[in-house]
């Protein structure tokens, strides 16, 4: 592996002039020529040159560790999650230690123990934050000079940056789709409320509103009855919150002479696993999660060597397929 002394070697500079080049924290007031810097580093690239990531940081009275928090679904949601940000910290040269829990005991547990190991930023997908105990151990963690990024909440810490999916955009690219299909009459199934009420506000540009049912049994006979009765000229649009219910749709209207697909258009939101090997194939919202976790592990690492960070959602794809 490639040293600082082989670098400059190489290129003619002094180590010094490498090593200030290469920091990712350079000192103010020892600076290096933009042009001087881009070659330095591109020599470095192809000489294969990686960082000390655990001397560094432990000079600095930490880790370079990286604590990941994430629910512990077993999907490809999480999945993508976990490659995405893996991806970056690995060639960022960050060591990664990943937690998976679904409650608020095991978020405090995961916030105690990176503030206890000094790592040095932390990625989460918490369930739970805005227990009050949990706010103080987070800024307790960046007292002490940790770092933070948050996904897919609508919690807003100060200085923190969250990354999330556009479920509003997401629901107005579902009723697109179904108006677009000659659809008249409407439903959604489930509540999410970015993804409903994006739904509801592009159908209110054609002068439509969905009918809205709750996503247990009583529910689900609820929306077999209403397809029953509106399916009679043209198919009925039914946007289901998550791929999940749109699954239990297919049941319930298997239960009845409607086809999905045919007499019920469903459009799901996920995209998961197996949704395209199904009959017929889901329609349904692609959350990009493996860009998020990149961004997510990009951003994190800006604010470890000094940068500030904001806010972005990500837009999801429409993925469309035999049932909508």
């Amino acid at each position: 592996m490639a040293t600082l002394k082989d670098i400059a070697r190489q290129t003619g500079f002094s180590v010094a002039v490498v090593s200030r080049a290469l920091n990712p924290r350079p000192d103010q007031h020892a600076r290096v020529a933009p042009a001087t810097r881009r070659q330095l580093i591109r020599t470095a690239r192809e000489m294969g040159f990686r960082r000390n990531r655990m001397a560094e940081f432990m000079r600095r009275g930490g880790l370079p560790t990286v604590g990941v928090f994430l629910p512990a679904s077993a999907n490809r949601l999480v999945a993508d999650l976990v490659f995405g940000i893996s991806e970056v910290l690995s060639q960022e040269d960050f060591p990664l230690q990943i937690g998976f829990d679904s409650y608020v005991e095991g978020f405090r547990k995961f916030i105690r123990h990176n503030v206890d190991l000094a790592h040095s930023g932390i990625i989460s997908y918490p369930t739970l934050i805005s227990d009050p105990d949990v706010e103080k151990e987070v800024a307790d963690y960046r007292s002490k000079g940790g770092k933070v990024v948050l996904l897919n909440t609508s919690v807003r810490l100060d200085g923190v940056p969250v990354i999330s999916i556009d479920d509003k955009k997401g629901g107005r690219l579902a009723a697109a789709r179904l108006l677009a299909r000659r659809c008249v009459r409407f439903a959604v199934m489930g509540s999410s409320p970015d993804r409903n009420h994006g739904f509801q506000q592009f159908l209110s540009t054609a002068d439509r509103r969905a009918h809205e049912f709750k996503d247990d049994a009583s529910g689900f006979r609820a929306m077999s009855r209403f397809c029953l009765k509106a399916s009679a000229s043209r198919p009925v649009g039914i946007f289901a919150v998550t791929d999940v219910l749109a699954l239990r749709i297919f049941r319930a209207l298997s239960e009845t002479s409607l086809q999905a697909g045919r007499d019920v258009l469903v459009i799901g939101y996920d995209d998961l696993d197996l949704t395209s090997e199904i009959t017929p194939a889901l329609t349904t919202l692609h959350q990009p999660f493996r860009e998020e976790g990149r961004l997510a592990a990009r951003k994190l690492i800006h604010m470890i060597n000094g940068g500030r960070e904001s806010s972005v959602s990500i837009p999801p794809r429409l993925v469309i397929r035999k049932s909508g």
